[in-house]
């Protein structure tokens, strides 16, 4: 993997941009729904963290088990992600 997809991937994934900006509404407004979304933020990140080392494994390695166990948290974060968007969904 060349070092520019890796960066690409790694900066927390999609999950991180909506923490951070959730983290600083709720700052701001104080809203238990964008404390409750800024917390399944940071639990998305979290995992599309660890789904781009399994990635980054599996292309140093060949080793497709790296993508099972990537598919598998993928599947979570599908969860995760949809959770975070219907108590969002509420403001």
């Amino acid at each position: 993997m060349t070092a520019t997809r890796r960066e690409n991937l790694r900066p927390s994934g999609r999950g991180g941009v909506q923490r951070d900006f959730l983290d600083e509404c709720a700052a701001l407004i104080g809203d238990g729904r964008l404390r409750a979304g800024h917390r399944l933020y940071a639990e998305a990140a979290g995992l599309w963290t660890g789904v781009s080392t399994l990635i980054e494994k599996a292309g140093e390695s060949g080793d497709a088990g790296h993508l099972e166990q990537a598919g598998v948290i993928l599947h979570d974060l599908s969860r995760v992600e949809k959770d975070a968007m219907e108590v969002l969904r509420q403001l």
